[in-house]
């Protein structure tokens, strides 16, 4: 294979060279090799003349289902679902670009499919967390109604408005929380235009004006930092973040929030560092789980994290947490 890889030109070349030679090579020594050898020697040479033409042929066929091979193997590969398999890499003029194009196809197609096996566990998630919320929250209406069917006038008016009070308040939990996964399902396409940081940070100042704990943020940026992202959508991931770390730093002494806009390499990116209680590493990922939310007092749908890391995937974008006492911090990676 190594052969075939390093030097595939030239044995396409020798190959063509030996069909178009040996046959005129031949015909010309069973025709006028006599002149120049005897006869029994220019038959003979005339025949070793026609095997090495058989020869460059059958090598030629080899030399040309090389790349064919490896077609094959690529889509065996993709096929079997091998996300392993990989083109090997030549300085060949032939089948560089081949090889480039290959692997590029497998590269594509490895990512793909790990795009789509990331959004099945992520699904299996929200699907086993809604099961679990809404048992929760239909239990209590389905035991009081069954209650209230069976044994009619074994309770007073006083328990039946209760009982009517408690069913309402889990209707209305139920409706909340379908309005919460809404929010997951319905974000439209970014539209992308250049949008200077300066500005997303004026906008999100005055939003945060009158808002609790808002004078414990604090806005920097390094240089004039510019991101292409779709404005309302970003306004809105920081939105979240920053509310999070607000709730974070409740209570702490000396509580401060720094959102800081860079653009280390020339990649700019959006951090949000708090110095409210470190989040354990086992739990970094089930932060940004959707209706995951770590407030004892039950506030908050649970879904601003969830909310700010998809804001950031539909701009190919990453959205990750760091915690190491005294700091967390949540970076907005821009592409």
């Amino acid at each position: 294979m190594a052969s075939y890889i390093k030097h595939y030109t030239f044995q396409l070349v020798l190959s063509v060279i030996m069909i178009m030679t040996f046959p005129a090579v031949g015909v010309w020594l069973l025709t006028q090799g006599d002149s120049y050898l005897p006869a029994r020697t220019g038959i003979l040479t005339a025949l070793i003349a026609m095997a090495l033409t058989v020869a460059g042929i059958v090598w030629l066929v080899r030399v040309i289902r090389y790349p064919i091979r490896q077609t094959e193997m690529m889509a065996r590969a993709i096929r079997n679902n091998d996300l392993m398999m990989h083109i090997p890499q030549t300085r060949d003029p032939m089948l560089r670009q081949v090889s480039a194009d290959m692997n590029g196809i497998l590269l594509s197609y490895r990512k793909d499919q790990n795009d789509l096996e990331t959004r099945k566990n992520y699904y299996d998630r929200i699907l086993r967390v809604m099961t679990h919320e809404l048992r929760n929250t239909v239990t209590p209406i389905v035991s009081l109604t069954d209650l209230m069917v069976q044994n009619p006038d074994a309770q007073s008016e006083e328990e039946r408005r209760e009982a009517i009070s408690i069913i309402n308040g889990q209707a209305h939990n139920v409706c909340s929380f379908l309005e919460s996964y809404r929010q997951l399902t319905v974000l439209a396409q970014p539209s992308m235009t250049l949008v200077p940081a300066s500005g997303i940070f004026s906008d999100i100042k005055t939003l945060f004006k009158v808002e609790p704990g808002a004078e414990r943020v604090r806005f920097e940026i390094a240089g004039n930092v510019v991101v292409r992202a779709d404005s309302s959508l970003i306004h809105l991931a920081l939105i979240n973040i920053i509310r999070n770390a607000i709730q974070a730093t409740d209570g702490v002494p000396d509580g401060k929030i720094t959102v800081l806009a860079s653009a280390p390499g020339g990649k700019p990116r959006i951090t949000v560092t708090n110095n409210g209680p470190e989040i354990p590493e086992n739990r970094i990922d089930e932060i940004f789980l959707p209706f995951y939310s770590t407030r004892k007092n039950g506030s908050g749908s649970g879904i601003g994290l969830a909310l700010a890391r998809q804001i950031m995937q539909l701009h190919d974008g990453t959205l990750t947490c760091s915690s190491h006492y005294p700091y967390t911090t949540f970076t907005l990676q821009f592409s």
